[in-house]
């Protein structure tokens, strides 16, 4: 089934007065690409918690939120980064020699510096949280695939209607196509006709060849039998249990490919009509097809 590229999971925890939340939110993207935002304490883990989603997740922009609240020790921790400071203060003796102003940099304005002063909770031993940190993003991990899911569901049943409607417009110009040639030939008569101002007789040899060179040119015979197959296998591949949205992508242009042939052979104005209808089904298939993981 059809997994959108898009959703969102959250899970949390309590382990011994440590509340753990995850959040996982992914988003379309060519390749594969995780990132976590989380408290430095736990880099020494992100690559154990990277190896869970990438077991879920095959493509896609992923963002991974970890967050750790210590409720039953409320202690503060203030940190300050003194180097920080020390260029600060340094910097703003430059500015005012440089730029001959007055004032002075005071206490409430460093405060105010990102980075600066840093308020947190001293995190417990990560070795002793990890089992419940995996055990927590598998379970953001499975809310976010449910979702995924979810929006498949709808992708799938979207997909599948305009495969329909495409296959229609297909069997329409199927149709038209013999017509072409016909029309065509009598155009072709009458004109002849006119020009020799019935003084003699069209040669039905000569013209029969004309007729033959046209309909070698504008014949869609080949395009409309390759289209017929690519939705075919259009159709087999979001039927598959884990269909590959860059097969689907590649079918897209294939498909694209093969309706601007017919475009650039059609002599006819219903022709040229209805390769416009399915370019426009083809645009609309290949956005969706953008978010299928």
């Amino acid at each position: 089934m059809i997994k959108s590229m898009t959703g969102f999971g959250r899970a949390e925890a309590n382990v011994e007065g440590i509340k753990l939340t995850i959040e996982i939110r992914s988003v379309n993207h060519k390749y594969h690409d995780i990132m976590f935002k989380m408290p430095k304490d736990l880099l020494m883990i992100e690559d154990q918690m990277k190896k869970i989603v990438q077991n879920y997740i095959k493509r896609g922009r992923v963002d991974v939120f970890v967050s750790i609240d210590v409720e039953e020790n409320p202690f503060q921790e203030i940190k300050v980064d003194w180097n920080l400071a020390k260029q600060l203060i340094q910097a703003s003796e430059e500015l005012k020699q440089r730029l001959q102003v007055e004032g002075k940099l005071e206490i409430k304005d460093l405060i105010h510096v990102p980075e600066l002063i840093q308020v947190g909770q001293e995190l417990p031993d990560v070795e002793l949280l990890a089992p419940n940190l995996f055990s927590t993003i598998e379970e953001a991990c499975q809310n976010l695939m449910n979702m995924r899911k979810n929006e498949g569901k709808h992708l799938y049943h979207d997909l599948s209607s305009k495969i329909q409607t495409l296959t229609e417009l297909q069997q329409k110009m199927k149709k038209r196509a013999p017509f072409v040639i016909d029309e065509y030939r009598e155009k072709l008569k009458a004109r002849v006709t006119e020009w020799l101002n019935s003084h003699t007789e069209v040669d039905e040899s000569r013209l029969l060849n004309e007729v033959a060179l046209f309909s070698d040119k504008v014949n869609i015979d080949e395009e409309l039998t390759r289209l017929q197959s690519h939705f075919q296998q259009f159709v087999s591949f979001i039927e598959m249990e884990d269909p590959d949205g860059r097969k689907l992508d590649f079918l897209i242009q294939e498909m694209n490919r093969e309706v601007n042939t017919v475009g650039s052979k059609a002599n006819d104005i219903t022709l040229s009509q209805l390769v416009v209808d399915m370019k426009s089904e083809l645009e609309k298939m290949r956005e969706q097809i953008q978010n299928v993981e």
